[in-house]
């Protein structure tokens, strides 16, 4: 939680209460006396910077790709073959049809014969050796010795025997028997039966089609960095602390309360909030140069305490930021949450409430003094 600084202009003095103005009293204090710490202030003078808010940067565009148009040719359906049977061709002829066919009939004329007498060999010639006497003149005593020895020859026995020779040889004569016909008439294949070819065009269309010529591409584009101007307060001199001083008691006046209300768990203003803000805080903050607010945010006790917290915090941006917007000067808003610690009603973590008594707690308290 942020401590709140409270800040208003008295006898040309600062006098500034916070948590560490309190700790330090002024020493020995005398009842019914207000005292005031006095600060000199800063001395500062403006400068404009100019500062970078956006760099240099290259980004990519896109170069559309580029089409031509060109014109297919699309096959509906493909060029096929059809068989043709090319029937075979005929020529009548007249035909002889031998129901009996014709034949040689064979006659044999037997063979003659004569007898005659054959002189046969019935005993064959002989030679051999005959002994006759011996030999008057042969010395030998031996009889077998010097015996004389004629050779003889025999002529052969023959006789005559009766035998039949072929006087005319056996022959054979052939007669033509003539054999029966009919004539019929019948066709002839003059050439067989074929089978043609013929060949069935493809069916196509033609067909506009859109072709890429040069791809969908990118270029690089240099975005030249952005600057603004910036007004910056540079401290000149520095204010000094002086001791505690006794002052007129002049206290300030207070406002009383205004309470602005959120929905569970939000931090968006609603237009009635916004509403209540011009009426009540806005005016003031035109109207009263020196006026400080405080900007108190709280919750209801649903959730846990660190969410809630920062929850309140959240619903006290949220205001600041909207008084910013409409030229208020945030020295003069003092933003603080203080999350579920300041109940309205008894709706803490030990109660179940309803939604009616949780919304009064989620509320934006303001305190202008």
């Amino acid at each position: 939680m942020k401590t709140p600084y409270l800040l208003f202009t008295m006898l040309s003095c600062s006098i500034v209460f916070s948590q560490d103005y309190l700790d330090k009293q002024p020493e020995n204090p005398e009842p019914g006396k207000c005292y005031a710490k006095c600060v000199t202030p800063d001395v500062f003078k403006e400068e404009t910077i100019v500062v970078e808010s956006i760099p240099s940067y290259d980004k990519l565009e896109i170069i559309p790709a580029v089409y031509k148009t060109v014109l297919a040719e699309v096959i509906l359906k493909p060029s096929t073959k059809k068989f043709i049977n090319v029937p075979a061709v005929y020529k009548k002829v007249v035909d002889t049809v031998w129901t009996k066919e014709p034949y040689h009939k064979i006659t044999i004329d037997d063979a003659e014969f004569e007898f005659i007498d054959k002189e046969v060999e019935v005993l064959a010639s002989t030679e051999s050796w005959v002994a006759g006497e011996k030999d008057p003149d042969c010395p030998s005593i031996d009889p077998n010795d010097c015996r004389i020895f004629h050779y003889r020859k025999d002529p052969a026995v023959t006789r005559k025997i009766p035998v039949s020779i072929v006087k005319i040889a056996t022959s054979s004569q052939k007669t033509k028997i003539k054999g029966n016909y009919k004539l019929v008439k019948r066709n002839v294949e003059v050439s067989p039966a074929t089978t043609a070819v013929e060949t069935i065009p493809a069916i196509t269309e033609q067909i506009s089609r859109k072709v890429v010529v040069t791809d969908e591409a990118t270029k690089v584009i240099s975005v030249a960095a952005e600057h603004i101007n910036v007004t910056k307060r540079v401290l000149v001199k520095k204010g000094g602390m002086t001791a505690w001083k006794i002052v007129p008691c002049t206290i300030p006046t207070r406002v009383g309360v205004v309470p602005i209300y959120y929905s569970s768990g939000s931090a968006v203003l609603t237009q009635e909030s916004k509403r209540l803000i011009d009426k009540h805080i806005w005016t003031i903050l035109q109207s009263n140069s020196s006026s400080i607010v405080e900007i108190g945010s709280h919750t209801d006790s649903q959730g846990s305490t660190n969410s809630n917290l920062k929850l309140s915090e959240r619903r006290a941006k949220v205001v600041v930021d909207y008084l910013v917007k409409k030229g208020a000067n945030s020295d003069r808003l003092i933003a603080v949450g203080y999350g579920e610690n300041k109940l309205l009603n008894d709706c803490d973590n030990s109660k179940k409430c309803s939604n009616l008594k949780h919304k009064e707690n989620r509320r934006t308290e303001f305190k202008v003094f």
